[in-house]
């Protein structure tokens, strides 16, 4: 492996699917785990090309699709085609969003210790 070397893939993204990549890759360089952050992207996003390219995807699950669902409509998203599509395309949807919807819903971690 070339730790060094740097690979530039051209992607024909949608406007709105770029806007979304490039809002998930600044908001993985917030904060005090941005290296962790980057990398684990970094990692993501090779574990689904080489998926791609081995063509092992897999469709979402009922599971991941209700939620899925579910996120879109309260937070007003556009559920992307890809997602509908590829498990783990569908995976990075749910976390990009699921922790604002949980919030949203009052789902909240500290919500529910207080309900407890």
């Amino acid at each position: 492996m070339h730790e060094n070397s740097e690979l530039h893939l051209a992607l024909p993204f949608e406007a709105h699917i770029e806007e979304r990549l490039l809002q998930v890759i600044g908001d993985a360089e917030l904060g005090q785990a941005a290296e962790r952050n980057r990398s684990d992207m970094a990692r993501r996003i090779a574990d689904l090309v080489t998926a791609l390219l081995k063509g092992e995807l897999l469709p979402p699950t009922e599971k991941q699709l209700k939620y899925a669902v579910a996120i879109a409509r309260e937070l007003s998203l556009e559920l992307p085609n890809e997602a509908l599509q590829y498990r783990e395309v569908m995976k990075a949807f749910l976390g990009v969003h699921a922790e604002r919807y949980r919030k949203q819903k009052g789902y909240s971690p500290t919500a529910q210790r207080a309900s407890s």
